[in-house]
């Protein structure tokens, strides 16, 4: 079976980075792994936009 055009991408990327023949499979959990990361910090941004600002506490605890 042949890799799909991402995980082909990714041997490419990688290969010269390392001293092992990458596989399909490692190009797969890499990208699984930096899918992951992203995911986390998207979350991260999220929360930390949906907390109020230290001016907008400030406000609210003046009242």
């Amino acid at each position: 079976m042949e890799p799909l055009p991402l995980l082909e991408e990714t041997i490419r990327f990688w290969q010269p980075r390392t001293s092992r023949p990458l596989t399909p499979e490692d190009a797969r959990q890499m990208v699984e792994n930096v899918t992951g990361f992203f995911t986390i910090l998207e979350g991260w941004s999220v929360a930390a936009d949906t907390r109020p600002s230290e001016s907008e506490a400030d406000r609210e605890a003046a009242v």
